[in-house]
């Protein structure tokens, strides 16, 4: 039984993690962390209950799987770096500078990072790298993402992953990405390719935050019994390599 301490608990995507782990038979939540003033800490929450101590509850777990924010994800990191522990983050709007800090502690224990965990986005980054190499130069490249009002950053973190995969493999004008906030929208990313006499659209609409809850799982499974290293989901992808 793989015993989870999930940081960000009662968030928007710390909630359907929660339930999607408690369907698991090879895994539990443990304990969830909130801030401190959350008024749930230390009512009931899962196998365990809601604490914003981590340091006092990080050796009952095996792994922490964060969804936070940056400044919340490197304090939280370190502690789970002291503690020698596993750990998995799906926060975004990391700066280049805090990355570096990441993979740094990540030479010290497993970490595993993706700006989406959504199985199908993650294979896009795949077909799109592949993808981006036969391109011809004489196409435009478009990238419109689309999310909920109450999203801070912008572009999105897998808008710059897109950029990132686009310029490392090809390009080296700058892409700018459209970005929306509308409504409750959970997440929509449109790339468009195009040239004279054609064009390509790819589209990949989250539907529901479970597409992302079932991509930690994945990611939980894969991490927990790893060496230390910066691990992203195109590692996880070798749990289906042949």
């Amino acid at each position: 039984m793989i015993k989870v301490i999930l940081i960000g608990a009662c968030g928007r995507m710390g909630r359907i993690v929660a339930e999607a782990i408690n369907q698991e038979k090879d895994m539990k939540v443990v304990f969830g962390v909130e801030k401190t003033g959350h008024p749930h800490i230390g009512l009931p929450f899962y196998d365990g209950y809601l604490t914003d101590d981590l340091e006092k509850v990080i050796n009952e777990g095996d792994i922490c799987v964060d969804f936070t924010n940056p400044l919340a994800t490197l304090e939280n990191l370190e502690i789970a770096h002291k503690a020698k522990k596993p750990y998995l983050t799906g926060t975004t709007g990391f700066t280049d500078e805090q990355l570096a800090i990441i993979k740094e502690i990540s030479n010290e224990i497993p970490i595993l990072y993706s700006p989406n965990f959504s199985f199908g986005i993650n294979l896009l980054f795949k077909i799109i790298k592949e993808m981006i190499k036969f391109l011809p130069d004489d196409y435009d490249i478009s990238l419109i993402e689309t999310h909920h009002k109450k999203k801070l950053d912008t572009p999105s973190g897998t808008a710059k992953k897109f950029m990132e995969i686009i310029k490392n493999e090809k390009r080296e004008k700058e892409i700018k990405p459209i970005s929306l906030r509308l409504g409750d929208i959970i997440g929509e990313h449109i790339l468009i390719f195009s040239t004279e006499g054609e064009y390509i659209k790819i589209i990949h609409n989250a539907t529901s935050r479970f597409a992302f809850a079932k991509g930690v799982l994945y990611g939980i499974r894969f991490l927990i019994n790893k060496e230390p290293n910066f691990y992203t989901f195109e590692d996880v992808f070798k749990l289906w390599a042949k």
